[in-house]
């Protein structure tokens, strides 16, 4: 595979302990309240975090075109690591951990390739542009459902 590696990571730190965190990453009706309207992420069997889970994420609007296989490649508290394979082919790292102040911190990074060469072609100016905005924004929602979330 010849195409070059892209990385996306995002930080924030919520008023909101570390079990309260674990619960929004992991909880169905919490997760959906702050994931991101751009993709859609579901189960391949039964809603699980734990190591083997499978997943399928689908780029909404854009059908079967642009899909991925995820799997729960290594789960503890406060990590959740996805490896993905697909259009795109790498890992999704999810870790949070204690702040001062009973705040936690939440760190997202997704490291990847891109398996269709035409697509690194239109990328760096149209997708990841837009996915860079959209984890940011995802990431503030996420603040506010740890935050509001008792």
């Amino acid at each position: 595979m010849n195409t070059p590696p892209y990385l996306l990571e995002e930080f924030v730190v919520v008023a909101a302990p570390m079990r309260r965190v674990e619960t929004a990453m992991t909880e169905r009706t919490l997760m959906l309240r702050w994931m991101s309207g751009a993709v859609r992420f579901t189960p391949e069997e039964q809603w699980s975090f734990a190591e083997g889970a499978r997943w399928r994420l689908t780029l909404t609007g854009l059908g079967r075109l642009l899909e991925a296989s995820y799997t729960v490649s290594t789960r503890r508290p406060g990590l959740i690591l996805w490896a993905f394979d697909g259009f795109w082919e790498g890992f999704d790292a999810w870790h949070w951990r204690p702040a001062e102040d009973g705040r936690t911190l939440i760190q997202n990074r997704i490291e990847y390739r891109l398996r269709l060469p035409i697509l690194d072609r239109v990328w760096p100016a149209t997708v990841g542009p837009l996915m860079g905005w959209d984890a940011h924004v995802q990431m503030q929602r996420l603040r506010q459902v740890c935050e509001q979330s008792a």
